[in-house]
């Protein structure tokens, strides 16, 4: 069971813990979002639950995380699904605080805009710097 796991962590590296990661926050954030969500990101992402139920955002990030998880040990370029799903939630999230603030739904939702971004930001870095470069030979 052990030599499992370790292999398993070897085969992960550092995009796949990135996107692992993301994962479980997604997942448990989304259980949050779903059952009892605080009242400061209602009122923060007002804009859209025009759009769809609070519960139904839950179940979003829920089906995010979810994907994150399947993809987490997929190799480089095949992992592309998990990174998408470990990136748009919180910039959609940055986004509606974004709207929030600007269209006077919460005046204190422009506080959210940065650690929402900068999360998909970081999972972007590793991202890009786990990729392998491609050689391009010219004859000429």
């Amino acid at each position: 069971m052990r030599a499992a796991a370790r292999r398993a962590a070897a085969r992960l590296e550092w995009r796949g813990l990135a996107i692992l990661t993301s994962g479980v926050a997604w997942i448990s954030y989304g259980v949050h979002v779903a059952v009892q969500p605080r009242y400061g990101t209602t009122r923060g992402i007002a804009v859209m639950l025009d759009l769809m139920p609070m519960w139904g955002w839950g179940v979003g990030w829920i089906a995010a995380g979810a994907a994150c998880l399947g993809y987490a040990w997929a190799p480089t370029g095949r992992d592309v699904p998990g990174l998408l799903a470990s990136v748009c939630p919180p910039l959609l999230w940055a986004v509606a605080y974004a709207m929030g603030g600007a269209l006077g739904t919460d005046a204190k939702a422009w506080g959210a805009v940065a650690p929402w971004a900068s999360h998909a930001v970081l999972v972007l870095i590793v991202a890009a710097t786990t990729s392998p470069r491609k050689l391009v030979i010219s004859n000429g």
